[in-house]
């Protein structure tokens, strides 16, 4: 009897999970996190630990989060006094503490009228931390072994607790670990029934249960491994649940493949008047017109500068045929801060849609100043702004979410079959500390005066497994021995694979006949994702730089003809695609800019071919 109610049970709730404890919410349009939190007067951080298939930048309209009921004074242990010092900004003061930004705009309420003074003294809320918080990416790993960062307060039998084994086993894993210090490693160990790759699934459905027979069931029925119910259910994982609990469980596990063709949803053919910026330097050939196509192929800059402008305008022809047409005014900055003041005193730019350059950063600062009060978006084709404005969309990925991209892909497919090593040199501390925190059991190859020795490999490589071999360096002569060695490696007879958080080292360098040998695997910011068909124009505009400028001003145009502006397309569910690029812009309130965070994952085939990888949602 208690089945067929379960059965009926299978539905999308949106009241009350616990009535002391979570509710549900269904995200209204235009609600972000900060506004949901600020509604429940919850962190941010509560939030994201309760719904671990949403982050930060999650496009959140239309679905149901698990709110925790946690009033404001329960978090608040007490309060420390905090001078301002010169130069110092909100970002910066709740990075120090680490607080959310808008919790020292609540307990600071003068901060919601005006901006952070240098004589200004805050009340900074010290924050109860949930349990075990820097914990929950390992206990939710999928090895059998792996190691636990003790937390203060914690005890042994609290530790062997939420793993499932005893002291005793703890006690064996562990036998020059009597007195456990916060900051120390424990090694776990255990068995797994069912090996599973993580899931992080964005469509989710909502089940009642009220039992732990319930909970079997819906295992038995959905095929549900108890690390994927653990990983959607923190509150679950603690045990804190009673009669009509909600889980959240996964509707699908599919490809994420969230293309937009803006084309298809075209609504505003109004004339469009772009400007677009760029550092020319015309006026270096105003005076020799017989030498300038000489100079002009021998100046970097000139040249990249004229090819993203071609590519600009097939983009506009490429719009009109489309019924959008556009004025695009070009401008000579010149690589000079004067002339690009002298541009500005002479136009209106509050008068365009959206401006499209420039590339030097002193000439980025003085034109996102410019247009900061009208917020005209200002899209960068080529480099990223040094200044953070909520008007400034960086078109070009950071090298972070590449290497997102590739922890997420270890994340989702890793396994006891598999031998994990990173090898780096000492230039990217970051990548190697982020890595090191989502996988602990990753052994570490530390380069010898920034050189690799085939000796090292040999130490860490492993007969019986699946060798993944994580190689972060901007050396050439590094990435070229490694490439070596484990080509020497594979044919010794050891299974290898090899990846980088970005190809730029080894592009046109290795023989694309190694690469496919050791199954490389990389993150990159373009690729050529279709066939050329610009038949009007010349095959010497065919350079990235030109098919750069194209993909750019042509999703500049189809974003402000299909939103209502150019800001709404952060809130895209989705990527757009042209030639090379593609484009996902998602804001960072904590640095107030805009950020294109698509990036492409390509795997060397067998046949040389490269694929473009699918993460799983």
């Amino acid at each position: 009897m208690k089945k067929i109610i379960l059965a009926v049970l299978f539905f999308v709730l949106t009241h009350v999970l616990s009535a002391q404890n979570f509710t549900t919410y269904s995200v209204e349009s235009e609600e972000d996190l900060a506004k949901i939190a600020q509604k429940f007067e919850v962190e941010t951080t509560d939030i994201l630990n309760y719904n671990p298939d949403v982050s930060r930048y999650t496009n959140l309209q239309g679905k149901t989060l698990v709110i925790p009921l946690l009033k404001s004074s329960e978090q608040v242990k007490k309060f420390k006094s905090y001078d301002v010092s010169p130069k110092e900004t909100l970002y910066s003061i709740a990075k120090q503490f680490q607080v959310e930004v808008e919790t020292i705009i609540r307990y600071n309420s003068f901060l919601k009228d005006r901006e952070l003074d240098v004589n200004d003294v805050l009340q900074i809320p010290v924050l109860k931390q949930p349990k075990n918080s820097e914990n929950q990416s390992i206990k939710n790993s999928t090895f059998s072994s792996l190691k636990h960062l003790v937390q203060p307060k914690e005890t042994k039998y609290g530790i062997a607790k939420t793993y499932g084994i005893t002291v005793e086993k703890l006690e064996q894993l562990n036998p020059n670990k009597d007195i456990l210090q916060p900051g120390d490693y424990v090694v776990i160990k255990r068995e797994i029934e069912q090996k599973s790759v993580r899931q992080a699934p964005d469509d989710l459905s909502y089940v009642k249960v009220q039992s732990k027979d319930d909970i079997n069931l819906l295992k038995e029925q959905f095929q549900l491994s108890e690390e994927v119910l653990k990983q959607l259910n923190p509150a679950y994982e603690y045990g804190n649940f009673s009669s009509d609990f909600v889980l959240k469980i996964p509707k699908k596990n599919s490809a994420i493949d969230k293309r937009i063709n803006l084309v298809e949803h075209i609504k505003n053919t109004n004339p469009q008047r772009i400007a677009l910026a760029l550092p020319f330097n015309l006026h270096k050939f105003a005076y020799d017109s017989i030498k300038k196509p000489k100079v002009l192929l021998e100046e970097r800059i000139t040249r990249i500068s004229l090819d993203l402008f071609e590519g600009a305008r097939a983009a506009v022809d490429s719009a009109k045929k489309l019924g959008i047409f556009v004025n695009l005014e070009a401008f000579d900055t010149a690589m000079s801060q004067d002339t690009l003041n002298e541009i500005l005193e002479q136009n209106n730019f509050s008068s365009f849609d959206a401006v499209v350059g420039p590339v030097l950063s002193n000439n980025i600062e003085i034109m996102g100043n410019e247009l900061r009060q009208d917020s005209v978006p200002l899209i960068l084709p080529i480099t990223n702004s040094p200044v953070n404005a909520k008007h400034v969309f960086n078109s070009v990925p950071l090298d972070r979410f590449k290497e997102e991209l590739i922890i997420t892909y270890i994340n989702q497919h890793i396994n006891d079959s598999i031998k994990l090593s990173f090898l780096s040199d000492s230039l990217n501390q970051g990548f190697k500390q982020k890595f090191s925190y989502s996988f602990p059991e990753a052994t570490h190859v530390e380069m010898a005066e920034n050189y690799l020795q085939f000796e090292e490999l040999k130490q860490v490589i492993s007969e019986d497994q699946i060798n993944w071999f994580v190689l972060d360096t901007k050396d050439l002569g590094v990435a070229e021995a490694t490439v070596s060695y484990l080509e020497a490696l594979r044919k010794e007879g050891y299974r290898v694979k090899l990846m980088m958080p970005s190809n730029t080292v080894l592009a046109d360098e290795i023989s694309n006949f190694y690469l496919a040998r050791l199954d490389y695997l990389f993150a990159s910011t373009s690729f050529d994702v279709r066939n050329y068909n610009l038949k009007a124009f010349n095959e010497s505009y065919r350079s990235k730089y030109f098919l750069r400028g194209f993909d750019v001003m042509l999703d500049t145009i189809l974003r402000l003809a299909s939103l209502d502006s150019f800001n709404e397309s952060v809130a895209l569910d989705g990527f757009t695609e042209y030639f090379q690029n593609k484009f996902q812009y998602e804001y960072d309130a904590f640095e107030n800019v805009n950020y294109n965070t698509a990036v492409y994952l390509i795997e060397y085939q067998s046949d040389l071919t490269l694929e473009v990888i699918q993460l799983a949602r």
